[in-house]
């Protein structure tokens, strides 16, 4: 986040407030606005045909508009912080191994990268090439991160992480106990 929010210009129409969540909705839109159709399109036969279970149909441009779009739709019903969007987009990019291709399409967008960005900002300078080649490591490991673990959802009846390792070492240690 530190890195997105580096150089980040104040929006003078939100009073003051910018995050790095809505540079990355503008520019998702922008990356996908050309040939919208063709991603739509392509991405309605995926889900008909449950391509993307079958392998990785999707461009990683289109992978990125699919999951801007599912973090909003999951994270909107409950309204979620933009922090909270944001590290559920990290982790799907890191569940789907396409972190780094994702950085490299929001730092190409130069449209929505200078309207966004000062020029003396990390997103504009050749030091996220660097950053690409770094998180490229990270595709060669597998992750299964829920990318809606900080929801918090007022009907969810279920015990907070602590109460249920609490009860897990409590019924382990009968269980030893007993042998």
């Amino acid at each position: 986040k530190a890195l997105l929010e580096h150089g980040l210009k104040r929006s003078s129409l939100l009073g003051g407030f910018s995050h790095p969540w809505l540079f990355i909705e503008e520019a998702c839109a922008c990356e996908v606005s050309s040939d919208f159709k063709a991603v739509f399109a392509r991405l309605v036969l995926c889900k008909t045909y449950n391509l993307e279970e079958e392998g990785k149909v999707l461009s990683p441009d289109e992978m990125l508009y699919k999951a801007v779009h599912m973090v909003n739709m999951s994270h909107d019903a409950v309204s979620s912080p933009l922090d909270v969007k944001l590290r559920s987009l990290l982790c799907f990019g890191l569940n789907e191994q396409v972190l780094h291709l994702w950085l490299e399409t929001l730092c190409s967008c130069e449209e929505v990268v200078s309207k966004w960005y000062h020029p003396w900002s990390f997103v504009r300078s050749p030091g996220w090439v660097q950053l690409k080649c770094e998180l490229r490591v990270l595709a060669s490991f597998s992750f299964n991160l829920s990318i809606d673990w900080e929801i918090v959802d007022a009907q969810d009846d279920s015990k907070p992480i602590k109460e249920s390792i609490r009860d897990m070492l409590v019924k382990h240690h009968l269980f030893s106990w007993d042998l």
